[in-house]
């Protein structure tokens, strides 16, 4: 019996092999084939064929190795193979590596797994939750449908999906809920362990192999009943799914940026269409392409308009900064100072957000203007002063500091632009030196015991003031948090991503809502030099339907998602002049096509990014089908060069 078979290397061919003798195959079997001269590799068979196949080329068929009989491939999961190969012109074998993950984990026999679905808390729903839930309840037991879940934070939105989720157990399926961040597991998991009675199961890059093993196998038998994971999770071999539940959609982290570039939150939409299952989108802020599918009826949209508390939704206040007298090298305004003290004298807790790790993002030195940036980037170092070295947060270049020019040579001429959440640190224990701070981000928070210990800490009251990055801007809820200050909210829309002002209203509203949930009316104080701008005057209006109205006018005037597609494909080797090269030989293979507008190649704005140079090509569609070809034949119709690049990026959302 021969069989054809795709492995989990960088082809879309299918490669033909032929079974020993007491060896049982079908379509879905997952196998470990020869390939090249002594490798072993993980395989998937495509399809059985009872005779050898015809082909013109004379060739030695081998024999399969071995199978792992115990693994079988559904058919719904190689179509969301083929599916995501075709979308983002990956290689099948590279995709179908995101599924089978590697040979220690699929070939292992795990413990069956019990659990005790029986123990569910029942929780009382005000009006609002009620109303929305019974909306969602009636798509539950249907087929394909995608539900946003949208509401003000603090409206109880968790909940309503846990109802959902509640429901799905009853008839024994299966659950995925995806997060952006693995930072917002630990309370999550928490309050699942509280409403359910067990613990889910936590799939993330940073979990042992050991317990991957586990995982893997459990879902693929079908007793792993809920999993909580960040983007890998999709790939999971679920038996018998009923319900994905994407939180906080609206997050650039679904994202994945590097090799096979994809949206995890569109993906999980074309994996419950071909599960025939319905998903929710929860968001307090959705993205603008959520809201055009919402208002072109492709998805079904329920709204939590008000705080489950009862409480009016935290007041908010602009601190026009051009008039504040600040000393040199302060950032925090007189009026937020005083909110933070009355904060702390009646005894509630404050979060201060500066989106900026480290200590200053620049060092300058006075005497010869020197800038210190990253040799293998196009970026400054960036000062983490606590640890003595200067970082690139984009290659991890680390160097240490001392106060000597490395230019001139001159000592103690270092000046320090621009403040970091350590320097923002600094400032808040001179204003209040008796209070207990401390900072988030992902230095101090990079590892998911780290993140738990400090939300647990927050949460008991063992924190006064935490200073933060946006691992705190979403999904997390302090009964004792009061007061949020934002100290530079005008960074985030300064550039050229097209998504800046969506993401920076976002992130006002979501770094916002952290306060006043439960015990009292919050407070929201946001320093800005731009207060007229119409971003900060729209969320201190809380106008989101006019801000998201004019965003649309504003994206179809100029041509833009999602209006029409983008495809993206970067460039990029250690020779400028290769790479030039091989850009001017792509664009020479360019097939014109009206209805496909071309732009570049121009250098990234990363030009140099970890020792490479880069370029990129831009193309606009108002055809999916149409630019995916485009791009295709341009790429199929020009050969990969040695020490060549070709990242390509269907629907970017960075354009760095």
């Amino acid at each position: 019996m021969y069989c054809n078979i795709l492995l989990t290397k960088p082809f879309n061919q299918l490669f033909t092999y032929k079974s020993k003798i007491g060896q049982q195959v079908k379509p879905g079997s997952v196998v470990i084939v020869p390939f090249g001269a002594k490798k072993l590799e993980v395989g998937l068979v495509y399809s059985v064929l009872e005779n050898k196949p015809k082909n013109d080329k004379v060739f030695k068929i081998k024999y399969i190795h071995s199978i792992i009989n115990h693994v079988v491939i559904n058919h719904k999961i190689i179509e969301f193979v083929n599916w995501i190969s075709d979308f983002t012109l990956s290689p099948k074998g590279s995709v179908l590596k995101l599924f089978l993950v590697n040979k220690n984990i699929i070939d292992y026999e795990s413990k069956d797994q019990i659990n005790n679905l029986n123990n569910f808390k029942e929780i009382k729903f005000n009006f609002e939750q009620q109303k929305v839930f019974n909306q969602i309840n009636k798509f539950l037991y249907k087929k394909f449908q995608t539900i946003v879940l949208q509401g003000v934070t603090g409206s109880g939105k968790t909940e309503v999906y846990f109802n959902a989720i509640q429901k799905i157990l009853v008839k024994k399926n299966q659950i995925l809920i995806m997060l952006p961040e693995i930072s917002l597991t630990p309370q999550l998991e928490i309050r699942f362990k509280d409403r359910f009675g067990f613990t889910p199961e936590i799939w993330h890059s940073k979990i042992s192999e050991a317990k991957k093993k586990n995982i893997w196998h459990n879902c693929l038998k079908g007793s792993s009943r809920i999993i909580l994971g960040a983007r890998s999770s999709l790939f999971l071999p679920f038996k018998n799914l009923g319900l994905i539940i994407v939180d906080e959609e609206h997050d650039s982290s679904f994202k994945q940026e590097e090799n096979i570039r994809y949206n995890a939150r569109d993906l999980a939409i074309v994996k419950s269409k071909i599960e025939k299952i319905p998903i929710i989108l929860s968001s307090a802020t959705p993205s603008l392409e959520t809201h055009y599918n919402i208002f072109k009826k492709k998805y079904f949209h329920v709204f939590l308009p008000s705080q489950y508390s009862g409480l009016s939704l935290p007041a908010i206040e602009i601190i026009d900064m051009k008039k504040e007298n600040l000393d040199k090298n302060k950032f925090l305004s007189k009026n937020l100072i005083n909110n933070v003290k009355t904060n702390l004298d009646n005894r509630q807790q404050v979060l201060l957000f500066l989106n900026r790790r480290g200590y200053s993002p620049l060092v300058v030195c006075r005497g010869c203007g020197y800038k210190y940036h990253c040799e293998n980037c196009s970026s400054f170092l960036v000062m983490h002063k606590n640890k003595k070295r200067l970082v690139c947060h984009h290659c991890g270049l680390i160097k240490e500091f001392n106060n000597i020019c490395h230019s001139c040579r001159k000592d103690n001429f270092l000046k320090f632009i621009g403040p970091g959440v350590e320097k923002l640190e600094e400032e808040v224990k001179f204003n209040f030196p008796k209070a207990t701070i401390k900072v988030m981000s992902s230095d101090t928070a990079n590892t998911p015991a780290k993140v738990k210990k400090i939300v647990f800490d927050f949460e008991k009251n063992n924190i006064n003031i935490l200073i933060a990055t946006q691992l705190m801007a979403k999904g997390y809820h302090f009964s004792n948090l009061s007061l949020v200050g934002i100290i530079d909210a005008d960074s985030a829309f300064m550039g050229s991503d097209m998504r800046a002002m969506e993401k920076t209203y976002n992130l006002l509203e979501q770094v916002g809502g952290r306060a006043g949930r439960e015990r009292r009316t919050g407070k929201v104080i946001v320093q800005s030099y731009f207060e007229d701008h119409p971003i900060i005057k729209a969320f201190e209006k809380r106008d989101r339907k006019d801000f998201i109205n004019k965003s649309l006018i504003e994206r179809k005037k100029f041509s833009l998602p999602p209006y029409v597609y983008l495809t993206s494909i970067i460039v990029s080797g250690s020779s400028k002049n290769q790479v030039q090269s091989y850009c001017y030989k792509l664009s020479k293979n360019v097939k014109i096509d009206d209805k496909v507008l071309m732009y570049g190649p121009v250098e990234a704005p990363f030009f140099l990014l970890r020792g490479k140079y880069r370029y990129r090509f831009l193309f606009k569609s108002k055809k999916r089908k149409l630019l995916n070809n485009f791009v295709k034949n341009m790429i199929d119709l020009t050969p990969l060069e040695t020490n060549i690049k070709v990242s390509i990026d269907v629907d970017p959302q960075s354009f760095s």
